[in-house]
């Protein structure tokens, strides 16, 4: 949706610039994660791009070390195309108004139920967000606006560097 799907292109940029192999990204331009794993190679990489929230966004971070989250922002505080960095130990947990279904959890709140439940997922501190301010997050096109389109290489280099 519009410049919604700019973590889709990042993670895109960002397999392509990955050693191979690594499967193809073939799921609809939605928010993208890329996330270590455990029990495998230090620096190990899998790159998922997922339309998800809440618990169901959780489910996918079982087992995994660290996690960056890459995706728009809507705030305007900063310039629009403007990449900024931090993690979710950061933000506070807007339990309400965090999605579009009152049978959700935000995401701070879920990974607190599952690490309650006993279950192997990421602290806080090690989800880091790498977000990109945009305001045409509702428009249904295939295309970033240019402004956005530019901010793409930026968070690219971003993301190797965490990784």
């Amino acid at each position: 949706m519009g410049d919604d799907g700019v973590g889709w292109k990042v993670a895109q940029e960002v397999e392509n610039r990955l050693p191979s192999p690594h499967p193809p990204l073939t799921l609809p331009p939605f928010s993208a994660e890329l996330r270590g794993t455990w029990g495998k190679p230090e620096g190990s990489v899998s790159v998922e791009c997922l339309a998800l929230a809440g618990i169901a966004l959780m489910e996918h971070m079982l087992g995994y070390e660290r996690v960056i989250l890459i995706d728009s922002l809507n705030t305007g505080k900063y310039a629009q195309g403007e990449v900024v960095t931090f993690t979710l130990a950061s933000l506070a947990d807007l339990t309400y108004g965090h999605s579009a279904s009152a049978h959700d959890l935000s995401l701070k709140g879920a990974l607190k139920l599952g690490r309650q439940m006993g279950a192997e997922l990421p602290a806080d501190e090690n989800v880091t967000i790498v977000a990109i301010e945009a305001a045409h997050v509702y428009e249904f096109t295939e295309e970033l606006t240019p402004g956005i389109a530019k901010s793409v290489p930026r968070a690219v280099e971003i993301v190797l560097n965490l990784l």
